[in-house]
């Protein structure tokens, strides 16, 4: 018998109930007609699926409902017609595009498993926990629970990918196993009966999720997937949220995964990684994965802006802040004229109503010296929609004094910030896939050319 490496969704007994009660509903409200092995004639299900993906990828999709494909002891329910060509759209959308850009069609036609299984329902076990699918033998995906799918859900999207990236995460480490040094980050906190495993318990252990805490190979699956779907803040969010032991174990399960891909593999984790957040991000707009959604989270505390980096060689930057700063550049020097030179500016957020523009310069001393502008920031974290206002000094520290004695410099900068709506968003879309997880930024509201960003910082300064 298949050894199958098991995606598990824990449920409260209530909601175990409750989904069993739709699933007896959906089996017999589905007419099984539909579902006849080897029709004589195919429907235009069938056609669209053998161009996408048997013909294109040699891979067989079964959604007629047969019992040759369940565990004996599984009750499910066949699947919706409707649900199955927005099903295998996420999945060529989401998974094999991204796979195939990056690795390339050989990778793609060898490695991908030829057979997927499409149940209904989900199929339950005796703990009160629902599979979502399974992977057998590198071989099958089973994929259950499709008749919840919805297209227009994000959430529900992106509950399938990640359930999608997890299977084919077990199927790789089939292939190429799993490191070694990975299953001994945690050795002493995996649990069996994972279900019994609060949230909070698990992050603070390292895990990304409960489930993760039963063993080393859902663990990795898990991490892999996390990374993948979800990015690279929230997972960076995980781990500032963890213990300092947790988040030193997350953030080392992190490189294993980069470098199993890269190294092992032969695939860029990274170049993988922004592919999938693309898709995550432009295609399905899933709200937890936007920068305005992180800054409202708070996990982004800082944006420096040091126009002399080469990134704003390589990727730009609009003329309009450009001209703004160096306004500044030359003004700070021309202040009493004392030639004093800024080095960067950055963008402090307080919180989601206030904010500080710092400016750090030297004079010709060499002493390196700070300036600091209170801003006051109405912010929303769904649309992005910002606005900066002047505020009052916080304090009379010497950056809140030396900030009115090189007023006259900063003054292009702040008219900048204060003259436009923005609009928050992650920024530029051409930066380099090493930068594409540190930089972010503000785009005048119907302007995106007039803009500005930076790298992007967790700690507060």
């Amino acid at each position: 018998m298949m050894k199958k490496n098991i995606f598990k969704i824990f449920a409260a007994l209530i909601f175990v109930f409750v989904v069993q009660s739709c699933k007896k509903e959906d089996a017999v409200s589905i007419d099984l007609t539909k579902y006849i092995d080897n029709p004589s004639t195919q429907n235009d299900v069938d056609k669209w699926l053998k161009t996408n993906f048997l013909d294109a990828y040699n891979i067989d999709v079964i959604y007629r409902y047969s019992d040759y494909y369940k565990d004996y002891d599984k009750i499910v329910s066949p699947v919706n017609v409707a649900k199955v060509m927005p099903q295998m759209q996420t999945v060529l959308d989401g998974f094999i595009a991204p796979y195939k850009k990056v690795a390339g069609q050989t990778f793609v036609k060898e490695r991908l498993p030829k057979e997927w299984v499409l149940y209904g329902s989900g199929a339950y076990q005796s703990d009160g926990s629902m599979i979502l699918a399974t992977a057998s033998a590198g071989k099958r995906v089973t994929i259950y629970d499709l008749n919840n799918f919805d297209i227009s859900n994000a959430d529900l999207v992106v509950r399938k990918l990640r359930t999608i990236h997890h299977e084919f995460t077990h199927i790789l480490n089939q292939i190429v196993p799993m490191p070694t040094d990975f299953q001994t980050i945690t050795k002493a906190t995996y649990n069996a009966t994972w279900t019994t495993v609060a949230d909070a318990t698990a992050r603070d252990n390292g895990y990304v999720t409960p489930y993760a805490s039963s063993e080393p190979g859902e663990d990795f699956a898990e991490t892999t997937t996390h990374l993948l779907v979800l990015g690279q803040a929230w997972f960076d969010a995980r781990a500032n949220a963890s213990t300092a032991a947790g988040k030193l174990a997350l953030k080392a399960k992190e490189a294993s995964v980069v470098q199993y891909f890269t190294i092992n593999l032969g695939i860029d984790f990274r170049t993988l990684q922004r592919e999938v957040q693309n898709v995550v991000r432009n295609t399905y707009k899933y709200s937890a994965s936007t920068f305005p959604y992180w800054i409202g989270q708070g996990l982004f505390k800082t944006i420096t802006i040091d126009l002399s980096n080469p990134v704003y060689t390589s990727s730009g930057i609009s003329t309009n802040f450009s001209t703004a700063y160096q306004a500044s550049v030359t003004g700070v020097a021309a202040v009493g004229n004392a030639n004093r030179k800024l080095n960067y500016i950055r963008l402090d957020f307080l919180s989601t109503t206030a904010a500080n523009l710092y400016l750090n310069y030297t004079n010709t001393a060499g002493s390196t010296l700070e300036a600091l502008y209170a801003l006051n920031m109405t912010f929303n974290a769904t649309t992005g929609a910002t606005k900066f206002t002047v505020g009052t000094p916080r304090d009379t520290t010497t950056p809140w004094t030396n900030a009115t004695v090189i007023q006259a410099g900063a003054q292009p900068l702040i008219n900048y910030l204060i003259g436009s709506n923005f609009i928050a968003d992650w920024m530029p879309a051409n930066i380099g896939t090493n930068n594409f997880n540190s930089y972010g930024g503000f785009y005048v509201s119907g302007t995106p050319a007039n803009y500005f960003y930076g790298v992007l910082g967790q700690t507060t300064l």
